[in-house]
């Protein structure tokens, strides 16, 4: 019958739209979080990092780290890169990938007095022990004498800067970095910026059974007015004693399977039924016209 057809059409709509639906949500995974005491000691933390300062200079800028196990580098060059950017905010020059013996004398002074206003795109890897430390962004490894004749006014130091990425080991699907696309700009003074960041160590188990052990992290920052020495970007790191056990999960293809079989069965029961109402009203409604034209007659 013509209402037949019409339930039938009605009844594969629905179960398309429920079937695609239960698919796409079947295909989609989720990822379940554990927590438990980190009980392992030692190994190595790895950062990666790309910051933007837009007013430091790279032949002044340099990286520093140092931890509470006395480990202590001025101008870490291994894996780091620097890529200068001038004045309208372009990329200049080539990459710059190793330590640039500096001249003191005062031609050197005045090829470095040339490039401020420049800025420096600082990227790459720092590896540190494991433990509680901090890595800067400075100039504190240059000759004092040096940055006073460049700098007689501490206020000329910018340390205005872009946090392009920064995170502690490799990335897995959902992985958020905090830092990331961080802006601090000085429009007057200066000073010192610092992060406060308390990683945790993360192990990732994906749906293949594969394990990946990284870190994420939280943090807090300050900002702190000082002119009793040049200032500096720090990232002041505490290892959790927690960590995260972070599992990939997918729903399991007997839940899927069963769920299909409910959503057709039960479109044809649910329908069947509402079918059987409706012809039974129009039944009903039929009869009542049948009767009140005999009674007219």
């Amino acid at each position: 019958s013509a209402s037949g057809g019409g339930v039938s059409i009605f009844v594969v709509f629905c179960m398309v739209v429920l079937f695609v639906s239960e698919t796409s949500m079947y295909m989609q995974t989720t990822t379940k979080h554990e927590l438990e005491v980190d009980t392992t000691r030692g190994g190595m933390l790895l950062v990666n990092f790309d910051i933007t300062f837009l007013a430091l200079p790279c032949s002044l800028l340099s990286l520093d780290s140092m931890d509470v196990s006395g480990e202590h580098e001025l101008d870490v060059a291994h894996d780091v890169y620097k890529r200068r950017i001038d004045r309208q905010g372009e990329h200049t020059g080539p990459v710059i990938s190793q330590k640039v013996a500096r001249r003191h004398d005062q031609a050197g002074v005045d090829q470095i007095r040339g490039e401020l206003g420049e800025g420096c795109n600082v990227y790459g890897t720092l590896s540190a022990q494991k433990v509680s430390g901090n890595f800067h962004f400075s100039l504190h490894a240059q000759d004092f004498m040096l940055l006073t004749q460049l700098f007689p006014d501490r206020r000329g130091v910018n340390t205005s800067h872009v946090i392009n990425h920064l995170s502690f080991g490799t990335d897995y699907p959902g992985l958020k970095h905090p830092l990331d696309g961080e802006i601090k700009v000085l429009d007057e003074g200066t000073g010192t910026f610092e992060y406060f960041i308390k990683i945790v160590p993360t192990i990732y188990h994906d749906l293949k059974g594969g394990r990946l052990h990284t870190n994420q992290y939280s943090v807090t920052d300050h900002f702190r007015k000082s002119l009793d020495g040049f200032p500096a970007v720090y990232f002041i790191y505490d290892i959790s004693p927690i960590r995260v056990i972070a599992r990939e999960e997918r729903v399991a293809f007997a839940h899927y399977f069963t769920q299909l079989c409910a959503i057709i069965g039960g479109m044809y029961v649910v329908v069947g039924q509402l079918h059987l109402f409706a012809v039974k009203v129009f039944d009903i409604a039929n009869k009542q016209q049948v009767k009140k034209g005999l009674l007219t007659k």
